[in-house]
């Protein structure tokens, strides 16, 4: 009975070896250039400019900014709170030009009440430049009925600090 346990143990502790080794272990520092995965500080046309994005390799993203940014005494019911933003994105190649296409939702509320209130979808394509060290192009806002043209420009990535980490 016990070596049939042993069997299942030793390929679990293998397979979870060759997750942390292949995954977890690759440095920041040693991105791809013709990727965007990883994470980026955005300047964003709009209210408030600085988010940071996360690209993920699995084709899913993840956006933030500063919490309660939109809430305004003077705005009905106080303005609105947004959610972390959550997303796709993908690589498209339109005539002979690579670009990372994605699109990002936020749940919106009320700040007063907590009622939800319209959904923000935001669709971009933006080309990575300076040797995959920044990007930037169009998005497209989406508020109900209201659509805004916008821009976002991914201005740096947001790598391991090793002068920092060196001096620990």
């Amino acid at each position: 009975m016990k070596k049939l346990l042993i069997i299942p143990l030793v390929l679990a502790t293998l397979t979870l070896g060759w997750a942390l080794a292949s995954g977890t272990a690759r440095a920041d520092q040693d991105f791809d250039a013709n990727s965007v995965v990883g994470v980026w500080e955005v300047d964003a046309d709009a209210p408030f400019r600085s988010h940071l994005f996360t690209f993920h390799e699995d084709g899913t993203m993840t956006t933030t900014n500063p919490t309660n940014v939109q809430e305004d005494a003077s705005d009905p019911h106080g303005g609105t709170n947004d959610s972390l933003g959550m997303g796709a994105w993908k690589v498209e190649v339109s005539n002979g030009v690579r670009y990372v296409v994605g699109t990002f939702w936020q749940l919106n509320a009320f700040a007063d009440t907590h009622e939800q209130t319209d959904t923000l979808k935001v669709t971009f394509k933006v080309q990575l430049t300076d040797g995959g060290a920044k990007f930037d192009g169009p998005a497209v806002v989406h508020l109900g009925s209201l659509t805004v043209s916008s821009h976002i420009t991914g201005t740096q990535r947001v790598l391991v600090d090793q002068a920092s980490v060196d001096s620990l």
